[in-house]
């Protein structure tokens, strides 16, 4: 899991910013500033390594994007994941530096796993390298050392764990279409292989009937899910109760409301095989009834059980289903155009320990917000 998240001058995230999450974490704050971009700082590094870091550039849709900048001058990016994997502690971090603004390259890399009791480390200047005897991997200035090791013994394990960090921002139009076979695991972010994944979990009992069960609440008359063939490409499709007809019919993905298939994508990425290590959903509310919330936010505790689960909301009725005492709560504030990122402690809570307020009433009054907000303005 990740003990320790440091990102520094990512897209609006000022310098050092810290996060320090537990097995589910929640990132509260108004629109714009830059809950998103917490999440997307490991949709970054996870591409960097996995695809090269001039693909997550490119993702970005280019540096400029990328690094935040002030009076036109690029600051140097810096990322920093401090982790426990099943094998030991593990470290990973890489700066990006560059002249001009339009210009990028890796300034420094360095990396440490321990395995066994058995502590393997590299560091990177520049294209000066300084690790395991016998691996020298082949890298340019915009190229990562890591990416070559993935295949490596002492490296593979951190590697495998970047790779499973997803970020989910499920959009019902890419569920609704047919989608060709993919092998890829886990499931995408936008859903773009969503059906591949059903098409294994119905196959799997106990899997599907925790599908069928909130989606059976969710609407009250799906009583099953299959996937289909047709023309090379896999089609989702729901039974369902039609009352006017006194009959069940197969409905496939393209007719169901834009709630319930987010919602069955969602269900999907937390209940998908092999468990992924680190879950991101970026606003599980939207296009939900609140009423689904509860039983939404059950799923989220249950999958912070074998993977580290952080969400981003605007959810009042979801913050009031929190625990305090268990959920990590940070609150995000963007201030002279630098988004910062602060764990809500006990001061902060106390209302709620003492049956006040709830989390949501705190929230839409705005002092929590406003507490951290004068944290920020005495450091």
């Amino acid at each position: 899991m990740i003990r320790e998240l440091v990102v520094s001058n990512y897209r609006s995230l000022g310098p050092g910013i810290t996060v320090e999450p537990g097995r589910l974490s929640v990132l509260i704050g108004p629109n714009g500033s830059g809950k998103s971009n917490v999440l997307r700082a490991l949709t970054f590094i996870r591409n960097a390594v996995i695809q090269g870091l001039p693909a997550a550039v490119t993702h970005e849709n280019g540096i400029d994007s990328v690094r935040r900048r002030s009076s036109g001058r690029p600051f140097d990016v810096h990322f920093r994941l401090g982790l426990l994997l099943a094998d030991g502690p593990a470290t990973y971090e890489f700066v990006i530096t560059g002249d001009r603004l339009e210009e990028y390259r890796v300034k420094t890399e360095s990396a440490f796993i321990e395995i066994d009791g058995v502590r393997h480390e590299f560091h990177r200047q520049g294209n000066r390298w300084s690790g395991p005897e016998g691996i020298g991997p082949r890298m340019d200035d915009q190229s990562l050392a890591l990416t070559a090791l993935g295949g490596t013994e002492q490296f593979k394990p951190l590697v495998d764990f970047l790779a499973g960090m997803t970020v989910y921002s499920i959009f019902p139009d890419i569920l609704r279409a047919p989608q060709k076979f993919d092998p890829a695991r886990p499931m995408r972010e936008h859903g773009e292989n969503w059906v591949s994944i059903l098409r294994e979990m119905v196959k799997n009992s106990g899997r599907k009937m925790e599908l069928l069960r909130a989606l059976g609440k969710l609407t009250g008359d799906i009583e099953d899910v299959r996937v289909t063939s047709a023309a090379g490409h896999l089609i989702a499709e729901f039974k369902q109760q039609i009352r006017t007809q006194k009959g069940k019919r197969w409905f496939d993905a393209a007719q169901q409301s834009d709630g319930t298939l987010r919602v069955a994508g969602l269900l999907t990425a937390l209940l998908q095989e092999p468990n992924v290590p680190v879950i991101g959903i970026e606003e599980p509310e939207l296009t939900v009834h609140p009423g689904v919330l509860p039983l939404l936010y059950d799923y989220l505790r249950q999958a912070a059980s074998v993977s580290q689960v952080l969400v981003t909301t605007h959810s009042p009725i979801l913050l009031d289903l929190l625990d305090v005492d268990q959920d990590t709560i940070f609150v995000v504030n963007r201030i002279d155009g630098k988004t910062n990122v602060k764990r809500v402690g006990d001061d902060q809570i106390k209302p709620v320990r003492n049956s006040l307020l709830s989390l949501g009433d705190l929230f839409l009054s705005g002092d929590l917000q406003l507490s951290l907000y004068e944290e920020s303005e005495k450091e």
